[in-house]
């Protein structure tokens, strides 16, 4: 096979890959954010706990889902430094915290 057509092919399965990753990645967005809507607790009062829990203020949030439970995952900045705080989207409690950044 000459190196034009090696080469060719390669960057069509790198392609087909990328397309079938970005794809996978939309379809979570898109589950996350029709998860969000349809929960009891918004992302500001997920955010207002978050602070609460950890003394200190928030500068990120985003939707998980974990065994079909959402979840809202609110990282703060405090005097402990950056905590992660997991906090039920149905009912508002706080189901998890920990030290660090929420792991991407």
């Amino acid at each position: 096979m000459n190196t034009k057509l090696t080469a060719m092919l390669g960057l069509v399965g790198l392609l087909a890959v990328g397309s079938s990753v970005a794809l996978a990645a939309d379809h979570d967005e898109d589950q996350e954010a029709t998860a969000l809507q349809g929960a009891k607790v918004s992302l500001t009062q997920a955010i207002a706990t978050a602070e609460q829990q950890t003394s200190g203020h928030a500068f990120d949030a985003g939707v998980d889902i974990k065994d079909g439970q959402t979840r809202i995952a609110v990282e703060t900045n405090g005097p402990k430094g950056v905590q992660t705080v997991i906090v039920d989207a149905q009912n508002g409690q706080v189901v998890g915290t920990h030290a660090g950044g929420e792991q991407d």
